[in-house]
Parts: C-alpha cells; sequence; structure tokens
C-alpha cells in the first residue's frame, strides 16, 4: 500500500524541482532554447504549478524531501460541464508563450495543438509531469510519488494518460504500466512525444 499522496503548497518549490529535472530534456530544448532556457523553463513550470494549486480539479504533489513532484488533471466526466473559467488562465498561458518563445509562437501553438488533439476521449487521469532532481533520481521517489493515483485510478477502473518527453523514461512508465499509444513528431520532426496509456490493474 502506499503513502497518502502529500499536496504541494508552495508552487515556487515544485517550480524548482522541475526546472532541475527537466533542465537537460529534449522536448523542452526545443521548446526553450538558448541562453534563456533555465530562466524560460522555470516560468514555464511556475505559471503550471501556481495554476494546479489552485485549481480543484489538479493534483500537485511533492514528495516529503523537496526531490519530486507530480502534476495531474483528474478526470472529466462530463466535457459539457468543463470549467470555462480556464479561459482566463489560456489567454495568460498564450501570453506567457508569447513572451517566452518569440516569434516562433505559431510553430508551437500548433503543436501544442497537435498534442491536445490526440488526448484520449474517455475520462482520465492525465499525468502532466513527474519530475526529480537529478541528485536523486534512480532511487524509486517518482514511482513512489505516482502511486497513490494510480492506485485510485485501479479501484475506480479509470485509465491513466502522460506524453512522454524523453525516450529514456519509456522503460519507467513502461514499469507502472503504461504503453505507447502513439508516437507524434512535432514541428517538422524538430520534436517528438511519446503518448502513453495506462489501463486500470
Amino acid at each position: 500500500m502506499s503513502e497518502p499522496l502529500t499536496p504541494a503548497s508552495d508552487p515556487r518549490t515544485t517550480a524548482n524541482i522541475l526546472t532541475k529535472a527537466f533542465l537537460f530534456d529534449p522536448f523542452f530544448s526545443w521548446l526553450f532554447p538558448g541562453k534563456s532556457h533555465e530562466s524560460n523553463l522555470h516560468q514555464w513550470w511556475y505559471f503550471l504549478t501556481r495554476h494546479a494549486s489552485k485549481n480543484p480539479e489538479w493534483a500537485l504533489s511533492v514528495d516529503e524531501g523537496n526531490s519530486t513532484s507530480s502534476i495531474w488533471t483528474k478526470p472529466i466526466l462530463d466535457l459539457d460541464e468543463s470549467d470555462n473559467s480556464d479561459d482566463d488562465e489560456q489567454d495568460a498561458f498564450v501570453n506567457l508563450m508569447h513572451e517566452l518563445v518569440g516569434d516562433r509562437i505559431s510553430q508551437v501553438l500548433e503543436a501544442f495543438a497537435e498534442v491536445n488533439a490526440n488526448h484520449p476521449s474517455q475520462p482520465h487521469w492525465y499525468l502532466q509531469a513527474v519530475g526529480t532532481v537529478p541528485e536523486m533520481q534512480s532511487k524509486g521517489r517518482a514511482a513512489k510519488l505516482l502511486q497513490p493515483i494510480l492506485e485510485i485510478c485501479d479501484k475506480e477502473e479509470t485509465g491513466a494518460y502522460l506524453e512522454s518527453t524523453n525516450p529514456r523514461n519509456l522503460s519507467f512508465y513502461y514499469r507502472l504500466g503504461f504503453e505507447i499509444q502513439k508516437e507524434l513528431s512535432l514541428d517538422g520532426g524538430k520534436a517528438a512525444l511519446t503518448c502513453m496509456w495506462r489501463d486500470p490493474a
């Protein structure tokens, strides 16, 4: 039996964790190239973790040692009842991306539109991200942090979905029961994601 999920109370702390975890990630190296890579990456994660911390449809968690963090989106049971209040947040996201990627905004938004279009239609838990700071990786911390939500998936007979940003992580997700659903090639092959699905056990 897993330990209870620990909600993250400080979005900046979790943004710091995820920035360190994804600093050399190939997808995010495409998204935020150049000298401002680390700064832009941190702004990205801080935007997401801050949103997750105040949105009841999201689940932001961190381990006790502040080394690993995860972001989940809870299942939407009725798409017609999805929260329209996210419109302002979506506008804020687009404005942030304009600031971070500049004249690449069209390619970036097109890539994200393709990613969103490939999300499963059935209700599912969506793993937006999980990351561990480099010095604490390969110690089982990420799997331990994800386990409570995966147990909920199994209990409620609900699937889980993610996009892996790094081929090196596929074996980790395989061990958790995820399987490859589709490979996405984005921006003319300059970026790639692996869509993965997990059936409830």
